[in-house]
């Protein structure tokens, strides 16, 4: 048969001693800011010459042909006020 662990059971139970927040005298010795920076850059996959200008021209593109929109969206708003008033 099964046995049943009762919540003090498992209340009482000692936690491995990794888990021990470690005291000041046994602190690992920090790395350089620099030093950290210049491993994470390394990680970066950088994207290759022609998806970078893909992509400007997309967003160019895209900024462009919404600037377009909005201005005859207010010339279209404009010209009717004027007509109100």
């Amino acid at each position: 048969m099964s046995e049943e662990i009762t919540i003090e059971q498992v209340a009482n139970q000692k936690k491995p001693e990794t888990a021990k927040k470690s005291k000041k005298g046994n602190k690992e010795p920090k790395k350089s800011f620099f030093k950290g920076v210049k491993a994470e850059f390394k990680k970066i996959i950088w994207p290759d010459r022609m998806s970078v200008v893909k992509q400007t021209t997309a967003v160019v593109v895209i900024s462009v042909l919404l600037g377009a929109v909005i201005k005859v969206l207010d010339m279209i708003i404009q010209l009717g006020l004027d007509l109100i008033v």
